[in-house]
């Protein structure tokens, strides 16, 4: 230190400290000038006057009423889809961009989120509906909008704002059934290709199990002997639309925002694609079930095909993870499985209640077809009873008459 050389550390510290002293008392021990000790005598017994009347200042500020002539609407928010993610919910809608986000489940306050891009998400909402939603702007900069008065604030911080939307009852998405039942649902898509749907028919049919597929109309154009043996099998066969279109702009922003171009007419007239071919190829009509190409779907196109008496049926998410991710044929993408992980996962996962995401056909080089019997077997013995989808919904009391009732609006 300073060109020293100490015997130990100890010594160093303790020479420092005494120099460090000595450089302070110095300090002090300088003469001031009789000017400057003036203003610092001064400016010590003027701060607490200044601070006393900056702070009555302040509370002025605070107590002062606002100017009603200031207020303006609160910024609107709108609920787009609620979707099932395991025994929990997420919630997505638009908003303001700057705004913070109330939820609501029924009178009870749940959380708060910020809307950015002019979109809010809710995750992992394990709260029961109805759900509502109201927004508020937290800064002068965000509330500078058009209808919002600067800074103005609720009346009742957390009171929802109106929807301009008509509250109705929403038909449900069911994604599974009821915890109390050793009870799943292994359900197949049918879509573009038939590569391993002999195969599972086959397995299918080895062991006396009928289950729900959900059959485009572009399948059963494509392969109407196939159609036809699913049908004389018994099994259960649920509308997966005529041309298995995007029906809203999850693919392209992560919402499910209804897309442009697709409305009731729309959603009927691929519906109708679907049932008309079947029936004209098996001379059976399609049970009342449907499920949302690429599981795009929100309650307004719910309700559009609940008016055309379908029920939505998807599949079960969450923690239980249900989809068997068969679709992914890229082995480099991080959500591909090899066939044996699918069926391994599946097995694991299974749950009472639980509905399984599975595909008829397939452009993998490792198909997961081929492993549908260890799949069955292992369903089979952890103690599963595999049966229909309509099943599921009986058991909840989805009925034809109770899928009337909401429908039409009247069914809360």
């Amino acid at each position: 230190m300073r060109g020293h050389l100490y015997c130990s550390t100890r010594c160093a510290r303790e020479a420092g400290r005494a120099a460090w002293r000595g450089r302070i008392f110095k300090q002090l021990g300088r003469p001031v000038p009789s000017r400057a000790a003036v203003l610092i005598v001064a400016a010590a017994l003027a701060a607490p006057t200044l601070t006393a009347l900056r702070t009555v200042s302040e509370l002025d500020k605070l107590n002062a009423p606002p100017a009603a002539t200031r207020r303006r609407p609160l910024p609107a928010a709108r609920i787009d889809a609620v979707a099932a993610a395991g025994p929990a919910v997420r919630i997505s809608g638009t908003a303001p961009e700057g705004s913070a986000v109330f939820l609501f489940a029924g009178n009870r306050f749940v959380g708060t989120t910020f809307a950015e891009g002019g979109s809010f998400h809710f995750d992992d909402i394990r709260a029961s509906g109805p759900f509502r939603v109201g927004a508020m702007f937290l800064s002068p900069s965000s509330a500078s909008a058009p209808g919002v008065a600067d800074g103005s604030l609720p009346s009742a911080v957390g009171e929802p704002a109106p929807s301009s939307a008509p509250r109705l009852p929403a038909v449900p998405d069911v994604t599974r059934g009821p915890a109390d039942r050793p009870e799943i649902v292994l359900s197949f898509d049918g879509g573009s290709s038939d590569r391993g749907a002999r195969e599972i028919l086959d397995a299918l049919r080895a062991r006396g199990i009928r289950t729900t597929m959900f059959l485009t109309g572009d399948f059963i154009r494509q392969f109407p002997g196939l159609t036809r043996q699913i049908a004389a099998d018994g099994h259960e066969v649920g509308n997966h639309t005529g041309t298995h279109p995007h029906l809203t702009t999850y693919a392209e922003d992560g919402r499910q925002a209804t897309r442009p171009g697709v409305d009731r007419a729309y959603l009927v007239r691929e519906l109708d694609t679907a049932a008309g071919l079947f029936r004209e190829t098996t001379g059976r009509d399609m049970a009342p079930l449907w499920r949302a190409p690429y599981g795009e779907q929100n309650a307004e196109i719910r309700r559009w095909a609940a008016q055309a008496g379908y029920w939505h049926v998807g599949w079960t998410g969450g923690r239980a993870g249900l989809d068997g991710l068969d679709w992914v044929s890229d082995p480099r993408s991080p959500a591909f499985r090899s066939s044996e992980r699918v069926v391994s996962r599946l097995v694991t996962n299974a749950e009472n209640g639980g509905i399984v995401l599975l595909h008829l056909g397939s452009d993998r080089d490792d198909p997961v077809a081929l492993r549908v019997p260890a799949l069955l077997d292992g369903l089979t013995q952890r103690g599963f009873r595999l049966v229909r989808a309509s099943d599921l919904l009986a058991r909840e009391g989805l009925t034809a008459e109770r899928l009337a009732q909401l429908a039409r609006g009247n069914g809360e």
